[in-house]
């Protein structure tokens, strides 16, 4: 091997190496981000989606009359659910006034995890 004169520029193989290590790490980094984001967004959407049709079951038993009592069904992914509705006006102390329906579907029997959960107000007389 020549040694390089004094005015001679460049990088050595090892220096070289090395920043290929570097720009390889930086790289896996990256990836293992981006990865982690698509799998999070992919989450997300399917929590989006179960809401999405938790709102549309509250919506179809609220426009055909709510009842208090339990309703159980499936999601269009196959897990159950399952729709609790109760009259909390007494609790309150209300007294002679339309029923205030507190609506909570589950996914799951009665005990499962909370999809979609609100109030909404009787129509006079029942």
């Amino acid at each position: 091997m020549i040694p390089a004169e004094p005015d001679e520029a460049g990088f050595t193989l090892v220096e070289v190496l090395v920043a290929f290590a570097l720009v390889a790490l930086g790289m896996v980094a990256a990836l293992q981000v981006a990865g982690s984001t698509v799998l999070g967004l992919g989450r997300v959407a399917a929590v989006d989606r179960v809401v999405d049709e938790a709102q549309g079951i509250v919506a179809l038993r609220a426009a055909a009359g709510l009842r208090p009592g339990l309703e159980q069904g499936v999601f269009s992914d196959g897990a159950p659910w399952t729709l609790s509705v109760t009259d909390v006006g007494p609790r309150l102390g209300w007294q002679r006034v339309p029923p205030l329906w507190r609506v909570c579907l589950t996914r799951g029997g009665p005990e499962g995890r909370p999809v979609y959960v609100t109030l909404m107000a009787g129509a006079p007389g029942g």
